[in-house]
C-alpha cells in the first residue's frame, strides 16, 4: 500500500519474474474521493449500474491518480485505452461461481501476456460480511476447456456439472458448490493458484490480469450493508519496444501477496513474459536432447493436466518444435491450446508455420492459429492480406472471427 498523494516517486526497478507473478493483483489507495463516489452509487444503483462514469465524474480523478496512471502504463504501455464497458456492481446474498469474463460477451483464447487489465474501484471499507470479491492468484495462466458452453465467461463446474453463475440453494450448499468447483479447476496443481478475499479499506483499486478466475461472495445476511464497486476495463495499444521503460514495475506500489519463488510450472512462461515486456522477438533454435524433446511431447499430447500441458508446450516452443505444435493445433481443445501458447514463445517464425492453418476446416485450429499470428508474426502486408482473406470466409464461427480481427489488429498497429 502507499500513499497516492506523495509526490515523490522511488527509482523503478527491472521487471523480474516475482513482479511478473505478482502483478496479476496490484492494489493501491487514491485520493480521498471516496465518501463523495460512495453517496453518489447509492443514489445510481436504484437506477442501473451503467453510465456510472458519467453520473460520478470524481471517478475521472481516481483514473488519473498518478500511481494509477503508472501502474498502467508500466503494464500496458504509453497510449493504453480506457474500455467503453465500466459497471457498479454490488453484493447480494448469493455467491458467485468462479469464473473469467468474457470478452464483450465473446469466448477468446486467453492471453498469458497482459494485453487487457481490469480495475476494481471500492468506495467504502470493505469486510467480510459486505462480501467482497473473490480471486484466484495465479489462475490468469491456467484456464479448463470451454467449447462445450454456449456463455462467453469460462466458469468452473462443481461435481454436479450444471453451470450457474450465481449459486442457488442454502448457503451451505452454495459453500460446497464451490468447493468442488476449486477442487476440479487444477486438481494436483492446485498450488499454483491462491485464493484471496479483497477486504480493503475505502478508496482502494486493485489492479488485475483480465484473464484472473474471481467472483462475487455473498453478502452476510440482509442487515449486511451492501458492496460497492466500480469496475473498469484498460487494452493495451501498442507492442512493447525493444530496451523499453515499460519493463518496470512501480517500486512504490504495494503488491499483495508478497511475491512468492517461481513454481517450475511457470518458469518458461516467465521467462517469455520478460522477453515480450522488453521488446525480444528470438527466433528459437533446436537445442535440446531429444530424449527431452520427445518427453515434452508425450505430456503436450497426453492424459496430462493443464498447468503440465502448458509447460510442456512452452518448453517445446523454447527449442524451436514449431512444426510440432502448429501440428497440435489440430488436436484435442486442451492440447490445442496449451501447444497455441507454446507457439507465442517460439519466435516470429511460428506465424508462418500456422498461416496455411487459417484455412482449415477446423474453427478451433483456425482461432488458434489467429491467436498465434497475433502474438508473433512480424507486421507485413502479405500477413495482414492472409490475415484479411480469413476473415472473409463464411466458414469461420464468431470466435474464431474475434480472433481473426485481433491478429489483424495487432498487425496493423506498428
Amino acid at each position: 500500500m502507499v500513499d497516492s498523494q506523495d509526490d515523490e516517486l522511488s527509482p523503478t526497478p527491472p521487471l523480474t519474474a516475482p513482479h511478473l507473478l505478482a502483478f496479476q493483483f496490484l492494489q493501491f489507495p487514491s485520493p480521498q474521493l471516496h465518501g463523495s463516489i460512495y453517496s453518489k452509487a447509492w443514489a445510481i444503483n436504484a437506477k442501473g449500474p451503467e453510465g456510472v462514469l458519467g453520473a460520478i465524474p470524481e471517478l475521472h480523478q481516481v483514473l488519473e491518480v498518478p500511481h494509477v496512471r503508472q501502474a498502467l502504463t508500466s503494464i500496458l504501455g504509453e497510449g493504453y485505452m480506457l474500455h467503453g464497458h465500466r459497471h457498479l456492481h454490488v453484493s447480494s446474498e448469493n455467491n458467485q461461481m468462479w469464473h473469467k469474463d468474457s470478452y464483450w460477451g465473446f469466448r477468446k483464447v486467453r492471453k498469458h501476456r497482459p494485453r487487457w487489465l481490469m480495475m476494481l474501484y471500492y468506495p467504502q471499507d470493505t469486510v467480510i460480511a459486505m462480501g467482497p470479491t473473490c480471486i484466484m492468484a495465479g489462475s490468469q495462466y491456467w484456464t479448463k476447456n470451454t467449447e462445450h458452453s454456449e456463455c462467453g465467461e469460462d466458469i468452473l463446474l462443481p461435481d454436479s456439472g450444471v453451470q450457474s453463475m450465481f449459486l442457488p440453494g442454502s448457503p451451505s450448499s452454495q459453500a460446497r458448490c464451490l468447493r468442488e468447483a476449486t477442487a476440479n479447476y487444477l486438481r494436483q496443481d492446485a498450488n499454483l493458484v491462491q485464493e484471496l478475499e479483497l477486504t480493503v479499506s475505502a478508496g482502494t483499486c486493485v489492479l488485475m490480469h483480465y484473464d484472473l478466475f474471481h467472483r462475487a461472495s455473498s453478502r452476510k445476511g440482509s442487515t449486511a450493508p451492501e458492496r460497492f464497486l466500480v469496475k473498469f476495463q484498460f487494452l493495451r495499444t501498442t507492442e512493447p519496444r525493444p530496451a523499453s521503460t515499460q519493463a518496470v514495475l512501480p517500486s512504490p506500489l504495494g503488491v499483495l501477496p508478497s511475491p512468492p519463488s517461481a513454481p517450475v510450472q511457470l518458469e518458461a512462461i516467465l521467462e517469455d513474459l520478460r522477453s515480450w515486456y522488453c521488446g525480444i522477438q528470438t527466433e528459437r533454435q533446436g537445442v535440446s536432447l531429444l530424449s527431452e524433446r520427445a518427453k515434452d511431447a508425450e505430456i503436450l499430447c497426453g492424459d496430462y493436466g493443464e498447468a503440465e500441458k502448458v509447460a510442456a508446450a512452452y518448453r517445446l516452443g523454447r527449442v524451436g518444435a514449431r512444426q510440432l505444435l502448429a501440428r497440435a493445433l489440430t488436436a484435442d481443445e486442451g492440447t490445442a491450446r496449451a501447444a497455441a501458447y507454446g507457439l507465442t514463445t517460439a519466435g516470429p517464425s511460428a506465424a508462418s508455420a500456422v498461416l496455411p492453418l487459417l484455412s482449415n476446416a477446423s474453427n478451433r485450429a483456425r482461432r488458434l492459429a489467429a491467436f498465434v499470428v497475433g502474438e508473433t508474426a512480424k507486421p507485413d502486408a502479405s500477413t495482414i492480406a492472409t490475415l484479411g482473406q480469413a476473415l472473409r470466409s463464411s466458414d469461420s464461427n464468431k470466435e474464431a472471427q474475434c480472433e481473426l480481427l485481433e491478429a489483424r489488429r495487432i498487425k496493423s498497429r506498428f
